[in-house]
């Protein structure tokens, strides 16, 4: 690979000679190699900063300019070299700055139990030392700045000035991975992306997706995963096809460990900017599987530079990564499951004058083509009872239904070109043509029914649904049971920062809760573009209410506990509470997206006659 400008201009400002391992190139780093000289109790390492171009699409997307973190007598890294010690070691570091014009900051290379610890300065061409005691176990990262902003306003080329910094314990197990989140991202006034560096990209320990790390996984072992976001955004990270136990949550100045019998079992797991989680998991089926931001954005084309033709605007690009769980493929057929049948339609002018899809379940004799629901019909199953939905494609574009959250088959999870094996791989469902999914769900709990094609835009045109499991025996209550769904509002050529809808519309229905009795709120998040916020109120103050279940699964029973009633969400995330109103009582929910470009609030009025 022939070095760009950017490289050798990167090479002479290091100091290259011709014994010096430096391309101009920086490499993906797996985090699998701890950086530094340990000997006894004693950690040494020299760091450099570099100019370089990085390629987070080998073979395809452009050559970016970068600054990037390297050791002094390796390549440049992105994330920056791993450092990796247990609890106690003495941290003696040096980093230097071969810039001419521009102060490096270096935030993190300190005790975790000092928080008012100030950043290494290093002057332009200048070296700074540091020496600390890695003093707190958790999962960290260092990070860096030329521009004196901050972790979550980063661009361009600082924006991948990140390592990951994991102190363990002397009690807990090493044997783990470590993905670091990124974001690149440079933008200017031109009306669109003309040149390569203009835009926004997302990798995963340097890599995006279809070129991220492709992970082998037997079914039955277990693997710990450490998730670090050091980009300036959330992202809700999903995994297919089973749970995730999450062991601990942390920002940068804890990491709470989690006690065996507090840990929630998950799909979905929002990682703020700064945030880091460790997760431990198994894959349950044999076949091909995906771990994903659910930001329908940072998994699409729009954050992709190759600009090789596409299935129709299908392609996934990211923070994604690819898992094969290797075993027997084969299912138990399943006992005479019960029918249902889906029809995928659409209707003009139906999502702010834009043309709205929906899921329909079919009641008796087929619907009108242009009836729709948005959100889409709720589909209500029995735990351990089989099913076979027929999905019918009534769209004049491919689609699929990806079934959130379910312990399923692989050929069933429905993602495109990805679900199944190599010898039986799921394909969209063409326009006047179906898919059948059959399985039996494993457990009761709220779920989501999406799309996985083109998810920016056929999701916020209202391709997605509740999906409820009962227990056997038990019917489904409306008068307790109510379902909040926060989802999209109209197309991505609409204005950006359109408040969302809720349960389908701008002004949403009220509901009737059963007074003196428990009622169960399944709230569910499936807007692909924002965080959302449910609020329970009574006047102006939160109620209290009771925690019952996360993605579908009960809580542990020591979660199961009383608090104030309100709640974050990323996309892709449901979560059930109980509340107990009185007679006459009135509350409001509140679902709001305070965090996005232009903050928005829907009400939804709930009263006990």
């Amino acid at each position: 690979m022939r070095p760009s400008a950017w490289g050798l201009l990167g090479c002479l400002l290091a100091g290259c000679g011709p014994g010096t391992p430096h391309t101009g190139v920086a490499l993906p780093n797996d985090n699998r190699q701890p950086a530094g000289r340990r000997h006894g109790d004693t950690l040494d390492l020299e760091l450099e900063l570099r100019r370089v171009d990085w390629r987070p699409e080998p073979g395809a997307g452009a050559a970016l300019p970068i600054l990037a973190f390297a050791e002094r007598s390796g390549p440049a890294l992105v994330p920056g070299p791993l450092i990796r010690v247990p609890r106690g070691t003495l941290v003696r570091a040096r980093v230097h700055n071969p810039l001419p014009d521009s102060t490096l900051a270096v935030y993190g290379l300190w005790p975790r139990l000092a928080p008012d610890t100030a950043p290494i300065r290093v002057a332009p061409g200048a070296t700074a030392s540091v020496t600390f005691t890695a003093d707190l176990a958790g999962t960290w990262f260092y990070w860096g700045s030329t521009t004196g902003k901050d972790l979550d306003t980063r661009e361009w080329l600082d924006s991948q000035l990140n390592g990951a910094f994991i102190v363990d314990s002397m009690e807990a197990p090493v044997e783990d991975r470590v993905f670091v989140l990124t974001i690149w991202s440079h933008f200017t006034d031109r009306p669109a992306r003309t040149a390569p560096d203009t835009g926004e990209l997302m990798a995963i320990n340097g890599l995006a997706w279809p070129h991220t790390e492709r992970l082998t996984i037997p079914v039955g072992d277990s693997v710990r995963w450490r998730l670090l976001n050091a980009s300036s955004s959330s992202h809700p990270m999903h995994l297919h096809g089973t749970y995730f136990s999450l062991e601990s949550r942390g920002d940068q100045a804890r990491d709470t460990v989690y006690p065996p019998d507090r840990r929630p079992l998950e799909v979905t797991e929002l990682l703020l900017t700064g945030g880091s989680a460790t997760i431990r998991w198994a894959p349950a089926r044999a076949g091909d599987w995906l771990f994903h931001c659910h930001f329908a954005f940072h998994v699409s084309e729009e954050v992709s530079f190759d600009r090789r033709p596409s299935h129709r605007h299908h392609r996934m690009a990211g923070l994604v990564l690819g898992i094969t769980a290797t075993g027997d493929d084969r299912e138990t057929a399943a006992p005479r499951p019960r029918a249902l049948r889906v029809l995928v339609q659409e209707r003009a002018g139906r999502i702010r004058g834009s043309t709205g899809y929906g899921y329909v379940l079919q009641r008796g004799s087929a619907p009108a083509p242009d009836s729709i629901e948005i959100p889409g019909s709720p589909l209500i199953l029995t735990r351990g009872e089989p099913v076979a939905i027929t999905v019918v494609n009534r769209l004049a574009v491919p689609s699929a239904v990806h079934w959130h959250g379910m312990e399923l088959a692989s050929y069933m999870d429905g993602v495109p070109d990805v679900s199944g094996t190599a010898s039986r791989r799921f394909r969209a469902i063409a326009p006047g043509d179906s898919f059948t999914a059959v399985f039996a769900p494993p457990r009761d709990g709220t779920f989501i029914y999406h799309t996985h094609f083109d998810d920016l835009d056929q999701m916020t045109r209202g391709l997605y649904g509740p999906l409820l499991v009962l227990p056997p025996g038990r019917p489904y209550d409306p008068a307790t049971d109510h379902v909040v769904v926060a989802g999209g509002n109209g197309p991505v050529t609409l204005p950006d920062s359109v408040p969302g809808l809720v349960n389908g519309r701008e002004d949403p229905a009220p509901i009737v809760l059963a007074a003196g009795r428990l009622n169960r709120l399944r709230l569910i998040n499936i807007d692909p573009d924002h965080r959302i916020v449910f609020s329970l109120v009574r006047d102006t103050a939160l109620v209290r209410w009771q925690a019952l279940a996360k993605d579908g699964a009960d809580l542990p029973p020591p979660l199961v506990t009383e608090r104030p009633a309100e709640l974050m969400t990323g996309p892709g995330e449901t979560a059930d509470f109980g509340y107990t109103p009185r007679r006459g009582e009135r509350l409001t929910l509140r679902i709001s997206a305070p965090f996005a470009e232009v903050p928005w609030t829907r009400t939804l009025a709930l009263t006990a006659p």
